[in-house]
């Protein structure tokens, strides 16, 4: 026996058998990285939850009756309402079968039902939709703001801003298609770490450049304002400084590498289970963004127009 000096109580291991009778060990370092790691991704996803039923709530309540049938009002309570219902899917997913001790070390997912593959399934698929109801908002806006510019550069920055929406569209669709044969199989997720990569940061790129073109324009709007002697600050002056705010916090931090992960574990469905938190975690960055960069640009395009 170890003497007491050598003796590390936070080290202990403890014995686990599988179905057939293989014993295998679990320790103590492994069990607390175990529930640190869904403790914290858990309050990820809440507060992403809370943060988008905020901005669906406000949403609402503040848009006047005859805002409420455009497409861009439609597209944004709908992109909101998604992006709850896929973050409540990602809580609940901590509370399921995924998430038993045992399934977690053994592998063994025996006890999973087809529900709980399925709500995996429904999360990628809510993510890509959430992206499109994004892209087709922006453009819709994008072109509402644009309507003042010769017909040349209006359909040209038009044109450019939706083939990045589509390329950006097409890599999640991509990943979304591919992620959900690994959800379904149980594979290990390594083939897919450069489209994970590549579909966030097109969605980054995308994104900013979006608005990117919102605060030019606004930008030119408050010069023109200032040359009218139309110095006081008001509702333009708050849009432009969110607009700046949206564009280069979330822009000054690209995603890089974002499909890489350590997992202590060894191979096999856990480290789908991983990596497919690490891509949504920085999605869900992505996921508020967009909401924020929805609300505020509705408000650009009401008090341009």
């Amino acid at each position: 026996m170890a003497s007491s000096e050598d003796f590390d109580p936070f080290q202990q291991s403890f014995t686990l058998v599988l179905l057939d009778g293989t014993p295998f060990n679990v320790t103590i370092p492994d069990l607390d990285d175990f529930v640190r790691y869904s403790v914290q991704i858990s309050i990820n996803y809440a507060a992403q939850l809370g943060a988008s039923l905020i901005f669906l709530i406000v949403l609402l309540l503040l848009t006047k009756p005859e805002k409420r049938k455009s497409p861009v009002f439609i597209l944004n309570s709908v992109a909101l309402a998604i992006n709850v219902v896929r973050n409540l899917l990602q809580c609940l997913y901590y509370t399921g079968p995924f998430s038993e001790i045992y399934t977690y070390f053994s592998q063994d997912y025996s006890r999973v039902t087809a529900s709980d593959y399925a709500s995996q399934v429904t999360i990628t698929v809510l993510s890509l939709l959430l992206l499109v109801c994004a892209e087709l908002s922006l453009i819709m806006q994008v072109w509402v703001v644009c309507v003042t510019l010769r017909d040349l550069y209006k359909q040209g920055v038009t044109a450019f801003l939706v083939l990045v929406a589509c390329l950006a569209v097409g890599f999640r669709f991509a990943f979304t298609i591919e992620n959900a044969k690994l959800i379904l199989s149980l594979n290990p997720p390594t083939s897919l770490n450069w489209l994970a990569s590549a579909s966030n940061i097109v969605t980054t790129i995308s994104i900013c450049l979006f608005s990117a073109v919102f605060i030019i324009k606004l930008g030119f709007a408050l010069e023109q304002r200032r040359q009218l002697g139309m110095n006081h600050f008001g509702p333009m002056q708050i849009l432009f400084i969110m607009g700046c705010q949206t564009l280069l916090i979330p822009g000054s931090t690209p995603p890089q590498e974002k499909a890489q992960i350590r997992c202590s574990f060894g191979p096999g469905p856990i480290d789908r289970v991983k990596q497919e938190d690490q891509f949504d975690r920085d999605s869900d960055r992505e996921s508020t963004y967009h909401a924020a960069c929805l609300s505020s640009q509705q408000d650009t395009s009401n008090v341009q127009s």
